[in-house]
């Protein structure tokens, strides 16, 4: 149907025509899943990127210059909101760094043989740390966290959070 970005814009402009908008959509979400990648947003966290940067698009199209090539000016709308998004998502989960999947390595608990022998010390320090903090929330917050970031809805990343808040409680700053 449509085989131009620009036409499509027009089409969305003019009329509101949403197969024009489908179409973009469509055909451009493959470079926006890369800009996402490439910023390193987690395979669970695609889809809402694709979402925040086709929603600054379609509010932006009324500026888009048609002398300018439309997969450059997508480009940059995504690396911005990809940049936006992993500052916001570092600010909110601070602690996922430190124990992303940390539950699961519970059990595996001796430190790699290429540590240094007070670095195995700190490595035991900081997993009893943890184990403790873990112990002190509801098994509900446990299984969350222990679950790693696999496909949530929205309520379950709520809690989520919610939990490593309360881990974030439990857990002596260092």
């Amino acid at each position: 149907m449509f085989n131009d970005p620009v036409i499509a814009i027009q089409c969305w402009l003019s009329h509101r025509d949403q197969n024009a908008a489908a179409w973009l959509v469509n055909e451009h979400r493959p470079q926006v899943i890369r800009a996402a990648r490439s910023w390193g947003a987690p395979a669970w966290m695609e889809e809402d990127v694709v979402q925040e940067v086709f929603l600054r698009v379609f509010r932006s199209l009324p500026r888009f210059e048609p002398r300018m090539p439309f997969t450059h000016w997508l480009a940059v709308i995504a690396r911005n909101t990809c940049a936006k998004m992993r500052r916001r998502w570092c600010r909110r989960h601070r602690l996922s760094a430190g124990f992303e999947g940390g539950a699961r390595e519970l059990d595996d608990e001796a430190a790699g043989p290429q540590e240094a022998p007070d670095q195995q010390l700190v490595h035991k320090e900081q997993m009893a740390l943890l184990r403790h903090a873990l112990s002190r929330l509801s098994e509900r917050d446990r299984l969350l966290l222990e679950g790693g970031p696999t496909a949530l809805t929205a309520a379950q990343r709520v809690a989520l959070h919610r939990a490593r808040a309360r881990l974030r409680q439990h857990f002596p700053q260092t």
